[in-house]
């Protein structure tokens, strides 16, 4: 068991962390809550923690930090739903008939653009990284629990990634319309009072919204009644709110 002395790191504590510049100040900082940093199988996508004390494996993986991250997983991932699929549909079909016109020569050299943008989350470099990662840290270490956080991109990775015994914390993770959330006693799913990315599943039941302390900005405005105020605060509004500082000093341990 994980000594009493050690203070127990909350989502915040993890997520903040995750988004430091250096593994040194990552390691540093995990050392608080008895966890080891593992180099060889960390990044800055994510980051893999091990506390010898109570075997368990802290696994965090982050949100868009490139613009690859953008362009790529991002479009994916909010194409990824209904929506995605019905485009999918017209587009595969269509640049593979393209491929098959084209001469012997060429089509070794013909990308299927399309199909790489618009195709599946699951086959992006990050989503396979994060993937490969956390096999690799349950197979080095055999822990005795595991709990994976993210934010944001990281945080439907997660969700996808984790198996049905890992505890899985997410905040404010990407979503698109139609794309499930799953529940059970070991998904903590979170997201801010009006964050953009988790739009989609404000009204999921297997989805925790929490208050937006920026929410206050909006309410003068709208009492204002001036058309500018109000687009102007709910824009603030909705960029604050997918900050992680928006979760600091809840009790959300992980």
């Amino acid at each position: 068991m994980q000594n009493s002395s050690t203070p127990r790191p909350t989502l915040y504590d993890t997520l903040r962390v995750g988004y430091l510049p250096s593994e040194s100040q990552k390691g540093r900082e995990m050392a608080k809550y008895g966890y080891q940093i593992d180099k060889g199988l960390s990044n800055e996508n994510q980051q893999v923690y091990y506390n010898p004390e109570n075997k368990k494996l802290l696994y965090n993986v982050t949100g868009s930090q490139s613009l690859q991250d953008w362009v790529n997983s991002d479009a994916k991932l909010a194409l990824g739903g209904t929506i995605g699929k019905g485009i999918k549909a017209i587009g595969k079909p269509l640049e593979r008939g393209i491929e098959t016109l084209l001469p012997s020569s060429w089509k070794s050299k013909f990308e299927r653009g399309f199909e790489n943008v618009v195709g599946g989350f699951r086959d992006t470099d990050r989503y396979k990284q994060a993937d490969e990662t956390l096999k690799a840290a349950k197979a080095k270490y055999q822990p005795a629990e595991v709990s994976i956080s993210g934010h944001s991109l990281g945080g439907r990775i997660v969700q996808d990634i984790a198996k049905r015994n890992d505890k899985v914390y997410a905040l404010d993770a990407g979503s698109t319309i139609g794309q499930s959330v799953k529940g059970g006693p070991n998904r903590n799913i979170f997201r801010t009072s009006g964050d953009i990315v988790s739009g989609t599943t404000a009204l999921n039941k297997n989805v925790t919204t929490l208050a937006n302390p920026h929410i206050r900005t909006i309410i003068p405005a709208l009492i204002s009644g001036n058309a500018n105020a109000v687009g102007i605060s709910a824009a603030i509004d909705a960029f604050h709110s997918h900050n992680i500082e928006n979760i600091k000093g809840t009790n959300i341990f992980v």
